[in-house]
């Protein structure tokens, strides 16, 4: 909504503001304009609270299914195997129709399964491990039949196999390579196998990851599968995974059960117990400290049913109201921010009859019928007819024109316009999107007060740009002394970086440091240097320029997250700082406080994000090294590599550009290729698949720019962005800032 009103309530006064594309703070009593709604002290677009006809609701890994108040199966989100069982391989952000009848739903990592009332199963999506049961490997887009299993009352799903409650028993089927079948063999079943030696009949059942419980009718816990971080309760210091049922200490009077990927937790009646990994909270103590043994969750109230996410936990209590905990990173604890929970919050819902949990969202079935959800939306999870990723180039970003170049940072964008002013959108929590406010912004805007700008870098959570005459300014977070301003503090808007040794050539900017190449050939850098990133040998933090050694003749200068690397005037590269995983491209994975030199030569430029460096050499091929388990190097290999690899598929390079985990070349005929991890459809090819070898994306294009989950393509001065968007990076005008989202699934 543009130019909407607010009234000041405090005088006879009104505010006018533009929200379009960002999130405004709300006004001295929680005032916002129509449509839209206060959450957090932020204005945020008022959504559906969904419709009111479904029964249950379940959460995968990226994908969410319901039932339907008819029995009919419907599901949204990520679709790469099948998992929504609607006959195709196509993502959905709204609800699509599997099957009817069905009483219950679960979902896994990449596949579902659900239970019809005559006690069959049904499963769809991957099939890799025999996780659907029919006795094949061969993935489903619909519906099939389980076979050799009948009366089931409950099923649960992992990421690559699922148990049914049978009778009295236990069945699973699919992989088995920690035991998680519980048939004491660690073979692969493609059809259903009982579980040996419950002792008791099931009443509940839950699994996670490799991992699998269940709740007895003697009120005891039985667990079994992998536990490499306590996940089976038993207080075995080896954490030896067990591939037959063993009891959970010290539960008694169990009535459910939950399992996320590395804790689980049972109701009982005197509270919640919880144990495994608690990194993130998720044991709900309020300790954030690991057990082996359950300990008791600092919940008030009992709670009569659980659900478990990637590293959450979320349980109803006796008056139907939603209580969470543990990893609150985009928003999935129902609480109106993203800061993680050591022990449980209540959450603003009421009438909760039902709760599931995805990897990262989270859903809520109320007692009138709707579902609500919140949490990660990237491939559609929350089932409202929108997301927050986009794996193909969109149309151009919205109130931009006239761009020269553009940069990326880590989940935000920025751009030199014609008149060498600059232009940013995307997420501005720590002023890098240098407009004075702290708020992220969906579409481009100025930042004020910046001209003559030559070259601009974006890091993770800061900007830095070099302006007429050499001199650098830098915006946004400033904890470790990134924007070089000789102290601490962060800053919405340009500040001139203090003690520059000479005019800069060239600017990069990491996570937490900077680095520039001088006009004298010398580089200097600033910022967080505990990992020697600032390659003058102290191994300390520096928040004003300190000079790297040994370098006279750099041209450019690039950085990653923990590294540097320079290119010299002989075409050599030097690097320093952090060498895990090979970013520094001398064959070792060792970290150096000072420049070594990679194995290449006849570069003619540089880029460098994560733990990833890509060059362009004179004979026009790419040559790039450090992390690349995700195909990151482009040479069809999937692993991280220390030498310098040529890239597939591009001849006469013009430019590269390297996100967190992916790259992106130009070509000779100005076409565009991009490789690498593709979690969030950032190397733009209309999947979520990740590429080991360039993949052509745009057949004309003059500049590129990777983050960390975006890109951004420019051609005749209009930029076209693809992959995350949740903060506004692709500046479409979408911002998802904890927002809640109600499912409108078709009533019948």
């Amino acid at each position: 909504m543009r130019a909407a009103l607010v009234a000041c309530a405090l005088a006879a006064c009104s505010l006018d503001v533009d929200y379009t594309g960002t999130l405004y703070k709300c006004g001295p009593n929680g005032e916002c304009p129509a449509s839209y709604v206060c959450q957090a002290d932020r204005c945020v677009p008022e959504v559906s609270t969904g419709t009111a006809c479904s029964l249950a609701v379940a959460g995968g890994q990226s994908h969410t299914c319901a039932v339907r108040d008819d029995g009919e199966v419907w599901c949204w989100g990520a679709n790469d195997f099948g998992q929504l069982g609607d006959g195709t391989a196509t993502d959905s952000d709204s609800p699509v129709q599997v099957m009817g009848v069905a009483k219950a739903v679960a979902t896994g990592v990449a596949h579902s399964c659900a239970l019809d009332s005559s006690g069959n199963v049904f499963c769809w999506g991957q099939n890799s491990n025999g996780q659907l049961g029919d006795g094949t490997t061969a993935d489903s887009r619909t519906a099939v039949q389980v076979k050799n299993v009948t009366g089931a009352t409950a099923i649960a799903t992992a990421d690559s196999y699922t148990c049914a409650i049978v009778g009295a028993g236990v069945e699973c089927w699919g992989t088995n390579d920690s035991g998680q079948l519980g048939d004491g063999t660690t073979m692969m079943r493609l059809m259903a196998t009982p579980v040996a030696g419950l002792g008791a009949p099931a009443v509940a059942l839950a699994a996670a990851d490799d991992t699998t419980c269940a709740a007895l009718q003697d009120g005891s816990v039985q667990c079994w599968g992998g536990d490499e971080h306590g996940e089976l309760g038993d207080g075995d210091t080896t954490m030896t995974n067990r591939p037959t049922p063993g009891p959970v200490m010290a539960v008694s009077d169990a009535t459910a059960v939950s399992l996320g990927r590395r804790h689980g937790c049972a109701a009982t009646p005197p509270g919640v117990l919880c144990w495994g990994d608690n990194s993130f909270g998720q044991l709900g103590d309020g300790s954030g400290k690991n057990s082996l043994v359950p300990v008791m969750a600092a919940l008030p109230v009992p709670a009569g049913s659980l659900a478990a996410g990637a590293y959450h936990q979320c349980a109803i209590d006796n008056q139907k109201r939603l209580w969470c905990w543990g990893n609150d990173g985009d928003g999935e604890l129902f609480d109106d921010d993203d800061n993680d929970k050591l022990s449980p919050q209540l959450s603003y819902l009421q009438d909760v009859d039902d709760v599931a949990a995805g990897d990262d969202h989270t859903c809520a079935h109320l007692a009138s019928g709707s579902i609500q959800c919140v949490g990660y939306d990237g491939r559609g999870q929350l089932g409202d007819g929108d997301r927050t990723s986009q794996p193909s180039p969109q149309p151009p970003v919205m109130t931009l024109a006239n761009a020269a170049t553009v940069v990326a940072g880590g989940a935000h964008t920025c751009a030199v316009l014609a008149d060498n002013t600059a232009s940013c959108w995307g997420q501005g929590e720590s002023g890098q999107l240098g407009d004075g406010t702290y708020d992220d912004r969906g579409t481009a805007a100025v930042v004020p007060g910046l001209s003559g700008v030559r070259q601009l870098a974006n890091g993770g959570n800061h900007t830095c740009a070099i302006v007429t005459g050499g001199a650098v300014v830098c915006w946004g977070r400033n904890d470790n002394g990134q924007l070089g301003t000789g102290n601490g503090s962060w800053s919405a808007v340009p500040v001139a970086v203090v003690g520059l040794a000479g005019p800069a050539m060239s600017i990069s900017a990491g996570h937490a440091h900077t680095c520039a190449s001088l006009q004298s050939g010398q580089v200097q850098c600033w910022g967080e240097g505990y990992d020697d990133a600032l390659g003058n040998g102290a191994g300390e933090s520096s928040n004003t320029p300190v000079t790297v050694s040994n370098i006279t003749t750099a041209m450019q200068v690039t950085s990653g997250d923990d590294f540097s690397c320079a290119l010299l005037s002989d075409g050599s590269v030097q690097c320093w700082g952090q060498g895990y995983s090979g970013q520094l491209g001398n064959g070792s994975g060792n970290e150096v406080s000072t420049p070594v030199a990679a194995n290449i030569s006849g570069v003619t430029a540089l880029a460098s994000q994560g733990s990833l460096t890509c060059a362009i050499k004179s004979d026009g091929t790419v040559s790039c090294w450090g992390y690349g388990n995700d195909g990151e190097i482009g040479d069809n290999k999937s692993q991280n590599e220390s030498t310098p690899g040529q890239v597939m598929n591009v001849a006469g390079a013009k430019q590269v550009a390297v996100g967190s985990g992916h790259a992106c070349a130009i070509d000779g005929g100005g076409a565009l290729w991009c490789w690498g991890s593709n979690n969030q459809g950032e190397i733009g090819i209309g999947t979520y698949d990740n590429a080991a070898v360039p993949m052509q994306v745009m057949t004309s294009a003059t500049g590129i720019a990777a983050g960390g989950n975006q890109t951004c393509a420019l051609a005749s001065g209009a930029v076209s962005c693809w992959g995350g968007d949740q903060w506004g990076e692709l500046g479409d005008g979408v911002v998802d800032w904890l927002t809640v989202h109600g499912v409108d699934l078709p009533c019948p």
